[in-house]
């Protein structure tokens, strides 16, 4: 642009160069000199500049037209930028996570959103790829990583001793904590299992194995009511670090059993987006398996009697309360007594506990059984049966 300016600037004192003036003054104009500007009555549009004075008899004296104050109209080419301004496009990473409901509102599962990006854009903006209607927008960073080796299920009730977690984070660290925190919430990661779901995990130990590589041990399975999404889960799976960087949203009902179409726009300058698709199931807004499941003869009676205990997502783990609130009205149960791999007899209960009489053990099974497995099932209103607890009978 610079040098575009500096041709258009050329052309136009070659434009005035061509009005020229020769004269002779007399030895009474011995103070003019080269430089000095002077005007002739008649002669051109002046003034004119002395640029050459020749004495001798008679001064003469040669000038030319000073170019009038000209303003270019000048079309400059888009500058370049320099390296040191320019960015790379930022193609960030984006994990959506259906989770369960807090206990505060045990009816409204959560969208778990989380951006990381190298470099970071400054924001991540979500949307709707069908409506563009606009979903969240993520300001932070946030620490995901995968999976290095596969995880089998563990136990709900008690520290996880046998497992550990090998995993990559790309963003992020990870240290160890003391048991009392971890048990209050501290060291939280939701880790996808093979079929799309999400468990959430706590861990005490962390130990660095490489850059952004670890193995974390003494986990705590299963927390926050997602029990029922440990399943295979495989090396390359996704992680989420649950700290105050992911974004929780309410999910509107209509998404439930919908796989939802995202678009994720890295930046301001990013119109085109990076398209990515959640599942969302129906698995987290589901009644909780219940749980202390026995079954057994009743004295004096062939009749077999079976109790549970039912759990809820608006438990709040306070020792207070006598019993876990009642998150799904009306309270209803379904009991299904097994033959082998085969169903034989669905009981429904309103309340914990449910008897299978001896007339109906002979017609199921021909004769009262040994001993046979069952499962028992909260059912919601809206969505049916919940997650099943699964027991055995044994004389």
């Amino acid at each position: 642009a610079r040098a575009r300016t500096a041709a258009e600037r050329m052309l136009l004192d070659g434009a005035v160069q061509r009005d020229t003036l020769e004269l002779t003054l007399p030895p009474s104009a011995t103070a003019l000199e080269v430089g000095d500007a002077v005007a002739v009555a008649g002669q051109g549009e002046g003034p004119f500049e002395i640029t050459e004075i020749r004495d001798g008899l008679a001064r003469k004296i040669s000038a030319r037209a000073i170019p009038p104050v000209l303003i270019a109209a000048i079309v400059a080419d888009r500058p370049v930028g320099g390296t040191e301004g320019s960015t790379a496009r930022s193609l960030p990473l984006v994990a959506v996570a259906h989770l369960p409901p807090e206990p505060a509102s045990p009816t409204q599962s959560r969208l778990l959103l989380a951006a990381s990006a190298q470099p970071w854009p400054g924001d991540v903006s979500i949307a709707e790829s069908v409506t563009g209607a606009g979903v969240a927008r993520l300001t932070r960073n946030a620490a995901l990583g995968e999976l290095l080796a596969p995880l089998s299920a563990g136990t709900i009730y008690a520290w996880d001793m046998a497992n550990a977690l090998h995993v990559k984070l790309y963003t992020g660290h990870l240290s160890s904590r003391d048991d009392e925190v971890v048990l209050a919430g501290g060291n939280r990661l939701a880790v996808e299992t093979d079929a799309g779901d999400w468990e959430i995990i706590g861990f005490a130990e962390a130990d660095l194995l490489a850059p952004g590589e670890y193995r974390l041990t003494k986990l705590l399975r299963g927390r926050g009511g997602t029990d029922w999404a440990m399943g295979a889960t495989s090396a390359g799976n996704r992680i989420m670090v649950l700290d105050d960087r992911p974004l929780a949203l309410p999910l509107p009902g209509v998404w439930l059993g919908e796989t939802i179409d995202f678009v994720a726009y890295a930046g301001r300058s990013d119109d085109v987006g990076t398209a990515l698709e959640a599942q969302v199931g129906l698995g987290p807004v589901l009644p909780l398996a219940p749980t202390h499941l026995q079954a057994e003869r009743a004295s004096g009676s062939d009749d077999i009697g079976f109790t549970w205990l039912r759990r809820s997502r608006a438990d709040t783990d306070s020792w207070a309360l006598a019993d876990a609130p009642l998150d799904v009205v009306p309270e209803a149960y379904r009991l299904t007594i097994f033959d082998g791999p085969d169903p034989v007899q669905v009981l429904a209960s309103a309340v914990p506990s449910a008897t299978y009489a001896a007339a109906d053990q002979i017609a199921d099974f021909g004769s009262l059984p040994g001993a046979f497995n069952f499962t028992v099932a909260q059912l919601s209103p809206v969505y049916g049966p919940g997650h099943p607890a699964s027991g055995s009978f044994a004389g």
